[in-house]
């Protein structure tokens, strides 16, 4: 989802062929990032991918489904991923609770809430990756939880007691509040951050292909021979 008008125009320019960089140009910068990029590790010498999204947005949906699982299959042991659901939402603080506009409505606001809550409560990322992208890729994502949990053989109730007892509420809230302190603000999502830096658009991981772009940019850091 693109919200600024000068994005949109650019991405209206790239889907015709107007790209302002070129293939030549794309490789010179991926270069030049390895370079500026290769001391921000994070603390476990991974890759640190924030992706900040909306549980319900089409192109976020897309983007985790399609261009997150080969990814993680071929290089996941590399990468650390935070999941960061929230997006265009606002929050309201009312007599100590929180109440929520979403983009996408209170559907999103409510699968905002289950995968805040999945990442809280599954502490191994194969498995939070792997409910994520399985919700994801689900016609319905906020109501796919309950089956993508049952296909891991995980229980569900911890998420609905997350829920029930609003802590999927500051969760989110939280989320928003990280957000919100992004430099750049996010104007689109998905926005993807890697090693805490805004280096690509979503449209353009999409293009170049996210684990091809990886593997470029971060070539002295990433074993990804045989790929």
């Amino acid at each position: 989802a693109v919200v600024s008008t000068q994005s949109k125009q650019w991405y209206q320019r790239r889907v015709h062929g107007e790209s302002s960089l070129s293939s030549l140009n794309m490789k010179t910068l991926l270069l030049f990032l390895s370079v500026i990029l290769a001391p921000s590790l994070s603390s476990d010498d991974t890759i640190l991918i924030d992706v900040i999204y909306e549980s319900l947005c089409p192109d976020s949906t897309r983007f985790i489904s399609q261009q997150i699982p080969p990814m993680y299959e071929a290089i996941g042991q590399q990468v650390t991923i935070n999941f960061r659901p929230y997006g265009f939402a606002t929050t309201t603080e009312v007599d100590g609770s929180y109440q929520f506009e979403c983009q996408h409505g209170e559907r999103e606001c409510y699968g905002n809430l289950v995968q805040a809550c999945t990442v809280a409560y599954t502490p191994e990322q194969d498995t939070v990756v792997g409910l994520i992208t399985c919700m994801m890729s689900s016609a319905a994502p906020d109501k796919a939880g309950p089956a993508c949990f049952e296909q891991y053989g995980l229980d569900y109730q911890p998420i609905l007691d997350c829920i029930e007892s609003g802590e999927g509420a500051q969760l989110h809230a939280d989320n928003g509040v990280a957000q919100n302190n992004e430099t750049p603000q996010p104007n689109n999502v998905p926005w993807i951050n890697f090693k805490q830096e805004h280096i690509a658009e979503y449209w353009e991981l999409e293009e170049y292909g996210l684990l091809e772009f990886i593997c470029d940019t971060f070539e002295s850091e990433i074993d990804c021979a045989g790929i």
